[in-house]
């Protein structure tokens, strides 16, 4: 799981902010204001394929990098989308990530999560999928 570390510590340096390794549900099931303002990086599969009559593997590994934020009158969700995509086009070109890695795919959804129905402003979760080649 050297990848999954790389990524770890990359998130946590190049954003400044917490980066955990772990189980959404994990934060959710008590309340999502415990995974507030940390990444949470979610393993999800792994995959190996052999290539070529060498009998060479090639790895796929998908992991979830979830982040929330409260969305209330002070927080501006346009500054925060492009701090994530910030983030994610500086993780395309981190070396330390390259050196572990072929390449990696993402895409993300973000939402408004309400816990309760009196909650008007909610939090904003985004969740990014990241497809990885690995070496």
């Amino acid at each position: 799981m050297k990848t999954v570390d790389v990524f770890l510590k990359r998130v946590k340096e190049l954003s400044g902010k917490e980066c955990e390794f772990g189980f959404i549900n994990d934060y959710a099931f008590k309340s999502m204001v415990l995974a507030e303002g940390r990444f949470i990086l979610q393993p999800e599969s792994q995959e190996s394929r052999t290539i070529g009559i060498n009998h060479r593997k090639e790895r796929n590994r998908k992991l979830t990098l979830y982040y929330v934020i409260s969305n209330d009158a002070v927080t501006n969700s346009k500054e925060v989308v492009e701090e994530i995509e910030e983030l994610l086009k500086v993780m395309e070109q981190d070396r330390e990530i390259l050196l572990e890695i072929i390449n990696f795919d993402y895409y993300y959804h973000v939402r408004n999560a309400k816990e309760e129905e009196s909650n008007l402003t909610g939090l904003v979760v985004f969740e990014i999928n990241l497809d990885i080649k690995e070496r």
